[in-house]
């Protein structure tokens, strides 16, 4: 089984989110950068994978503000719903 840890700590801007999304699920070329390529791309993941959450992301990145908290919380829901849909995903 594959093993994904995100650590969104260092992130500060939805950009960098999404890059760091992209690179630590190989995520192709054609990866769309936004809330619904997010979920088409972990809902069509093939191979079981496990997915690590680290730290809190309702209390993460304090330094840049609660936008950039609530757009993480958003992406963590996202993580959460596509794990729902696609069996091989695993919290």
């Amino acid at each position: 089984m594959r093993s994904v840890t995100l650590d969104f700590a260092w992130c500060g801007t939805e950009t960098e989110v999404h890059q760091y999304l992209k690179t630590s699920f190989g995520f192709p070329d054609y990866y769309g950068e936004n809330l619904d390529a997010l979920y088409d791309c972990l809902t069509e993941i093939a191979e079981d994978t496990e997915i690590v959450l680290k730290g809190n992301t309702e209390t993460c990145c304090p330094a840049f503000g609660e936008g950039m908290q609530r757009f993480l919380k958003i992406v963590r829901q996202v993580i959460e719903d596509a794990a729902e849909e696609n069996s091989h995903l695993f919290l």
